[in-house]
């Protein structure tokens, strides 16, 4: 996960005399995903956009069964029920 852009932000920011801000540090994957389908941030601000995009109902670890508690969770893809025709309601 970029360690050296990690210890960079956050060394910035000490210097600083605070915490990262949110989005401040950014990951080359992150960076480079034209999609921004990767998003990396501090999970224990509780205002961060990682934080909000993991209270999503689509949002998953994998092997959370067997309680792993990884760092990087996913988000299932949205479906257009409307154009195939199902509906789950």
């Amino acid at each position: 996960m970029c360690v050296q852009r990690i210890q960079y932000g956050r060394l910035e920011a000490k210097k600083a005399g605070r915490r990262p801000k949110d989005g401040e540090i950014k990951t080359a994957c992150s960076q480079a995903c034209p999609t921004h389908a990767i998003v990396f941030g501090d999970f224990n601000d509780s205002s961060s956009e990682l934080s909000n995009l993991f209270k999503d109902e689509r949002s998953y670890h994998l092997l959370a069964t067997i309680k792993t508690k990884p760092s990087v969770f996913y988000q299932t893809k949205v479906w257009n029920r409307e154009s195939t025709g199902e509906n789950h309601s």
